[in-house]
């Protein structure tokens, strides 16, 4: 498969505008998305999954076969993704009244409520549910003012994905979290987004988080605030000219429609570099 894609610059400022405008635009209330996005790196080139692993248990052959042409190919980065919620981040502490015996015994009903801290949210990292993303690298030399990709997707077992991507050749990097609001119009997925990082942590992590901090404490990765809007289609037979084609006219119609608001235009092809150096 093959994604075109188109992109823009959106300031903190703007954010709210731009959503009522997309959802005139196209007819929909937003959906508002969370997900983990957990970075792989290749650190050896994995031979074909002819075991059934556990991770390769729950999997349908389909997937099965996508996961080894996408494993299979040279060495990248690639990102593990599932779905979460604001309710799996974990709470804030909140004032709970506890008795101080030292007060009871001299009588006195007007004591303060100490604090403890609220229990963890209610997460359950053994049951996320993930998919492997695949982007190549962006094609160089296109005539077309868009963005092109060779991509690929494929269903992932739930739980820890650590050991079956150790035994596909690659090593866990890092991870971050992608919030934004999803529109569809037509046969153009719109999604206007921003990257959050994790708090410091006392200690680094060499493994995806089985918990997940306060919501609040989580830091956009740019420092003024600002959001991406992500313009994309997809399209099943890259080497069908007339559909891709048509594909880029699809997009240059979108971005006409949002020149007023934003500059949609092609990203830089280096900066989608997904190649393990």
């Amino acid at each position: 498969m093959h994604e075109l894609l188109l992109f823009a610059s959106v300031p903190v400022h703007q954010h709210h505008e731009l959503l009522q405008q997309l959802a005139g635009l196209t007819a929909m209330q937003p959906r508002h998305c969370l997900e983990r996005r957990l970075i792989f790196k290749a650190y050896r080139k994995p031979g074909l999954v002819t075991a059934r692993t556990g991770a390769s248990q729950d999997l349908q052959s389909g997937d099965l076969q996508r996961l080894n042409k996408m494993l299979n190919g040279g060495m990248f980065y690639t990102q593990v993704v599932g779905p979460i919620s604001e309710g799996d981040f974990g709470s804030a502490p909140i004032p709970v009244p506890t008795p101080d015996p030292d007060i009871q015994m001299a009588g006195m009903d007007d004591a303060k409520p100490s604090v403890t801290e609220s229990p963890h949210s209610h997460y359950d990292y053994e049951r996320q549910p993930w998919k492997l993303e695949f982007r190549d690298i962006p094609e160089a030399g296109t005539r077309s003012a868009v963005t092109t990709r060779v991509m690929s997707s494929a269903l992932l077992p739930r739980g820890d994905i650590v050991p079956s991507m150790n035994a596909w050749g690659y090593s866990f990097v890092t991870e971050y979290v992608v919030e934004g609001d999803m529109f569809i119009h037509n046969d153009i997925v719109i999604f206007l987004h921003r990257v959050l990082h994790y708090p410091t942590a006392e200690h680094e992590y060499h493994e995806p988080r089985r918990q997940l901090p306060v919501f609040s404490e989580m830091a956009p990765l740019e420092k003024s605030g600002s959001y991406v809007l992500q313009a994309a289609i997809t399209v099943q037979d890259g080497s069908n000219q007339e559909t891709m084609k048509t594909a880029s006219q699809h997009l240059f119609g979108l971005r006409e429609q949002l020149r007023s608001a934003v500059r949609l235009e092609q990203a830089d092809r280096l900066s989608l570099d997904t190649r393990a150096k």
